[in-house]
Order: structure tokens, then C-alpha cells, then sequence
């Protein structure tokens, strides 16, 4: 134990929380390269960055929703009481308040941000507590040229980093609006069926439906299940004739757009968030990763600024969960991973040419070569760091 005027010093374990890790140089370099390449496509498409504060008021995270202020991180500073501010939990509620906050910008408004967010959430695969986000939104659109647009940058996001096995998976919610009618289930059940369908992924669909004849009954949840495979038998319902129409132009004009048909397919059991989408919604899957979920998700949501305006704005948008991204990819073994920035090594042969090496350093650094100087190693250690510039060797203790 070291000891302190006398006193043994109590040892920390270098332990990090449940549900947050770190990323080594190897891990960091890839997902740097990931970010680029994520970074550069979205801008490609003409979205332009923000930023915003990583801290925000809790009543503007929450709009006073229990269920949101379950899962946030709050904030306590020295001017502020507990639970005044909290860590955003995603990128999108401080989109809303930006755009608010700032109702001069020209629509429609292409916007991406790349950022951290934070959910108290129980840590489960390729889901954390503190994870990267990558999100582009339209605001002030209501085209279905906006919605094809989401879907076409994701799709060059996967193409550009080399993944070659994903499906787009789309539905409407003005689709899953008919339900009610169709299945003669009050309106107000509406979102205690679509929290059973969601579910599909997860538990099958065997166990939706007994979990629906749970709740509804068997007759209508035979409904209910006839409908998810067939909407077209409603189709005579004003709204969801309205919602198969919307899908069938998305999808074609994602076609125009350049994406694979083979890539995308309707799926009417997709649900995502019950009382935020008001439209299109979808969501990236990797059917060879079991177990990590959906990559990208998003939709139509038109009720951006409600809680703060009190009037409704038309937007589109979808994130991409960064390390739920870069978890699929080590689980495909797609990843080529470099141990260092470094590509060159200068070896320190002898100390008499010391200001030549710093002359020869500094030159190659002017050619933005990224070059380090072995100084201090022994001439092992500096065989075992070439390795690592060639991405061999191991990363374990190697003699200095």
C-alpha cells in the first residue's frame, strides 16, 4: 500500500460503470475512420452539422413525461438544484429546441450532428449507457422524396464502409392507424396492440399472438394479425390507403435514388416509437449479427416543435447507433483494425547525430507523414512498435 504521511492510501479499482466502456488506439483509430466516412456521406448529401450542448433543462428532455425521466442522467451543479439539468438521452429533442430556439433558418433544413448521448438504461449487446449517435434530419418537408432521401444516405453510410448484408425495413403508422377499425378495437387500445407487435423481433410470432389473445381476445387479435399480414384488405379506410400510397412512392423513389430494390422490403409488424412517429417509419437491420438489433432507425415524426411551439412542423430523420454499428461490425469480422497512427519509425542510432534526427523528424512531419522517434526504447522495443505500424505483433507486454 502507498502511504500518505504515515497512512496507508485505500487503492481504487480502475473500474468503469455498468454499461460504459473505453476504446484502446486500435478500437479508436477504426471508429474514428468509421466516423469519417459516416461524416462525409451525410454531407455528400448536402446535410449541413450542429451542435448542441450535451446538457440540457430536464423539462425540455422530458416535456414532463414520467417515462422519458426514467432513463436520464441528471445533472447537479453548483448553481443548480438536482434534476434541473440532465444529460440528452438523443439527438433528436435538442434538434426540436434548436430549431425553436432559432425559427430564422431557411426551410427545408438539412441538419446532421454526431454525438454522445446517455440512458440509464440495463446494458445489453452493442447497447450501452453512453453511446454515439449519428442523425440526419429534414425539417420542413413533407415530401416523400425527404423520407426516400433518409433512407438513401444510410444506405450509402453501410455501402461506403463496406457492409454488404443489411435489409431496409419500412411500414407507415398511418398504415397501423387502420388496426382499430379493421380488427373493431377501440381506438384508445391502439398503442397497447403496437407495444405487442413491436415485440416481434425479440419473442416471435407465435408469442405476439398469444400475447394479443392475452389481451384482446382471440377474435380480435385475429384480426389484428390478418391485418399485419395484409393491410391491401383495408385498403378502402381513407388512412391507410393513404399510408400503403406513401410506402409505394418511398420505395420507388429510394429506387431512383440509387438504393437496391434487393435491399428493402415493406413490413408491416415495424412499429418503432408509439407516440413520436406520425408517418413513415424504418429501421436497418444485419440478419447475419443475432442479437444487436436494429442499426438505423427513424421516420416521419411532424410534431417536432409541438411542446415548444404549440404548433406542428413537418420533419423526417434517423440515427445510426455508432457503437451498436461498430459491435456488428467486429461481429461480421469486417473491421481491419491498426494499431497506431504512426507510419514511420526514426531510429535514434546515435546520440552524436541528435539534431540531424530532429531535423529529419521535423521534415517529415512538414509532409504530413506521421512519424515518431524511438528515443527512449532498446532496440526490442523498437522492433515490437514497427510491428504494430504493420499491424502485427501483440498488443501484451513486450520488453522496452
Amino acid at each position: 500500500m502507498a502511504q500518505i504521511k504515515g497512512k496507508k492510501q485505500k487503492r481504487v479499482k480502475p473500474e468503469l460503470p455498468g454499461g460504459f466502456r473505453d476504446y484502446g488506439p486500435a478500437d479508436a483509430i477504426q471508429r474514428s475512420k468509421m466516423i469519417q466516412t459516416i461524416r462525409k456521406t451525410f454531407e455528400d448529401f448536402g446535410f449541413d452539422p450542429i451542435e448542441t450542448s450535451a446538457v440540457e433543462r430536464t423539462e425540455v428532455l422530458t416535456g414532463g413525461e414520467k417515462e422519458s425521466g426514467k432513463i436520464i442522467f441528471n445533472v447537479k451543479g453548483s448553481q443548480e438544484k438536482k434534476g434541473d439539468s440532465s444529460l440528452r438521452f438523443d439527438l433528436t429533442v435538442p434538434l426540436a429546441r434548436f430549431i425553436s430556439a432559432n425559427p430564422e433558418i431557411p426551410k427545408p433544413f438539412k441538419r446532421y450532428q454526431i454525438g454522445s448521448v446517455w440512458r440509464g438504461e440495463s446494458p445489453q449487446a452493442g447497447r450501452y449507457r453512453e453511446f454515439m449517435q449519428a442523425d440526419v434530419d429534414i425539417v420542413g418537408a413533407t415530401s416523400v422524396e425527404a423520407d426516400a432521401e433518409i433512407i438513401a444516405v444510410f444506405y450509402n453510410v453501410l455501402k461506403n464502409l463496406g457492409v454488404s448484408d443489411f435489409r431496409i425495413k419500412m411500414n407507415s403508422r398511418k398504415i397501423l392507424n387502420g388496426i382499430p377499425a379493421y380488427a373493431k378495437l377501440k381506438n384508445e387500445k391502439l398503442f397497447d396492440a403496437l407495444r405487442i407487435i413491436d415485440k416481434k423481433d425479440k419473442i416471435g410470432s407465435d408469442a405476439v399472438q398469444k400475447e394479443l389473445e392475452k389481451e384482446f381476445g382471440k377474435k380480435v387479435s385475429e384480426k389484428i394479425i390478418e391485418f399485419i399480414k395484409n393491410p391491401q384488405a383495408a385498403r378502402n379506410t381513407g388512412i391507410v390507403n393513404e399510408g400503403l400510397s406513401d410506402l409505394e412512392a418511398i420505395f420507388s423513389t429510394a429506387r431512383g435514388l440509387g438504393v437496391e430494390e434487393s435491399r428493402m422490403e415493406i413490413d408491416y409488424s415495424i412499429v418503432r416509437g408509439l407516440g413520436y412517429y406520425t408517418g413513415f417509419v424504418f429501421e436497418i437491420v444485419f440478419p447475419a449479427v443475432l442479437g444487436i438489433g436494429s442499426i438505423v432507425a427513424g421516420g416521419r415524426y411532424d410534431n417536432l416543435v409541438l411542446q415548444f411551439t404549440g404548433k406542428k412542423l413537418p420533419a423526417v430523420g434517423a440515427s445510426l447507433g455508432v457503437d451498436r454499428l461498430y459491435a456488428a461490425l467486429e461481429k461480421l469480422g469486417v473491421l481491419k483494425k491498426k494499431r497506431t497512427t504512426v507510419r514511420a519509425l526514426l531510429m535514434n542510432l546515435s546520440p552524436q547525430l541528435r539534431e540531424k534526427y530532429i531535423e529529419l523528424l521535423r521534415d517529415l512531419r512538414a509532409a504530413k507523414i506521421a512519424v515518431d522517434r524511438e528515443a527512449e526504447r532498446k532496440i526490442v522495443g523498437f522492433f515490437v512498435h514497427a510491428t504494430r505500424i504493420n499491424g502485427e505483433g501483440s498488443l501484451g507486454n513486450a520488453p522496452e
